[in-house]
């Protein structure tokens, strides 16, 4: 965990030039500082009639430019630099949260093996010092997922139930993608409370306080659009508007194996145990209830986003960094039981695949400056 601290903090400062995205965030968190609610609400009409604003992330992402604009009261300078160091804690405060899930939930190699490949994971550095919306979004998805963990451990304890809607609140002020993570994480919760354990007053407990943190959210991104309608048009329109976006058609666009194969290509080695993991989860008795949720959760999320055409792009994968790890971790734990006599081996492989992926991140991300983590961008460099 030190480590996984150290090295996003070490390399905070190494971005030489900033990505079009980023400088949208900063013009939306300094209209927020200047106007308040009424900047962002007519940002939000300034985007609506202009086709070529459809090109970059929407104004309606409210909660990652307060974010931002508060980051840049706190601390000063420009809101490309206040973003990043907003990114970079929503990083630090991942990593605590990925150890907190691994060593209650995971086997103690396990943990070791999932933080160990976290903290070298070259696309979690990379979206750890830009001043985009997946580092925020992958903390409140790790936080929402310890809830559901917690939740399927037979916990009782209502604050598990309200983080989990909160996290999930929120995330949606955040980016609209998070409704995708949310969404299988409450079937998750539902499924497990109202089904395997018939406790019909827990998940109506949840599903209430989620339709109120639901509401409260859309609620408000709904009085700075202007009405639901706008909203409704924002979002919508965001599919339409990626379909016909020259940078995503060229860069991000492909087959849906792609996808994985990025994967492979950032860091082959907890590629091959989370295969490993993935046989774990389902083949582990009873009391790995949890191990075998994550999976699924996983699984289905990659499956979503496989399908989409036009969204290759590692960082829009962000919610399931965490899981990916954990799921090498258990894949390492599984393999390392079954040949007392290979560990030295495999130890010496984990240190070897660490420092190869924190290698890689430092040539392409470092050195080369790739400042996206779409599809060709990553394929190109590792050609």
């Amino acid at each position: 965990m030190l480590l996984a601290w150290g090295l996003r903090l070490a390399n905070l400062g190494n971005v030489r030039w900033r990505t079009p995205d980023e400088h949208v965030y900063a013009h939306f968190a300094q209209e927020w500082r200047e106007s308040g609610a009424v900047g962002i609400t007519s940002l939000i009409g300034q985007y609506r009639n202009n086709p070529q604003a459809w090109l970059y992330p929407p104004p309606t992402r409210a909660g990652m430019i307060v974010a931002t604009g508060i980051a840049m009261d706190f601390l000063g300078g420009d809101g490309e630099s206040a973003g990043a160091v907003l990114s970079c804690a929503a990083s630090l405060g991942s990593v605590l949260l990925l150890a907190l899930i691994g060593l209650r939930f995971f086997p103690p190699r396990a943990a070791l093996c999932a933080l160990l490949f976290y903290a070298v994971s070259p696309a979690d550095l990379a979206i750890s010092r830009r001043t985009w919306a997946e580092a925020l979004l992958e903390f409140l998805c790790l936080a929402a997922l310890y809830a559901a963990c917690e939740i399927t451990r037979n916990s009782r304890r209502l604050i598990w139930y309200l983080l989990l809607a909160a996290c999930g609140s929120l995330g949606v002020a955040v980016k609209e993608a998070m409704l995708l993570p949310w969404g299988l994480l409450s079937l998750w919760v539902v499924w497990v409370v109202a089904v395997e354990r018939r406790d019909a007053r827990d998940a109506v407990t949840y599903i209430g306080a989620a339709v109120a943190g639901a509401a409260l959210s859309v609620g408000w991104l709904a009085s700075l659009a202007g009405g639901y309608g706008n909203l409704a048009a924002v979002i919508a329109g965001i599919p339409a508007a990626n379909a016909t976006n020259a940078y995503a058609i060229e860069f991000a666009s492909g087959p849906p194996w792609l996808f994985p194969w990025a994967f492979w290509i950032m860091s082959p080695i907890a590629a091959l145990l989370s295969l490993a993991g993935l046989w774990a989860a389902f083949t582990r008795n009873g009391e790995a209830q949890t191990t075998r949720w994550i999976a699924i959760y996983t699984l289905v999320t990659l499956a979503i986003a496989m399908s989409l055409p036009h969204w290759i792009n590692l960082r829009y994968v962000a919610a399931i960094y965490g899981p990916f790890y954990l799921l090498a971790g258990l894949g390492f734990s599984r393999l390392y039981s079954l040949r007392t006599d290979w560990r030295a081996l495999a130890a010496i492989v984990l240190i070897v695949g660490a420092a190869a992926d924190y290698s890689r991140f430092r040539r392409v991300f470092v050195a080369d400056q790739t400042a996206d983590l779409s599809i060709k961008m990553l394929r190109d460099e590792h050609r």
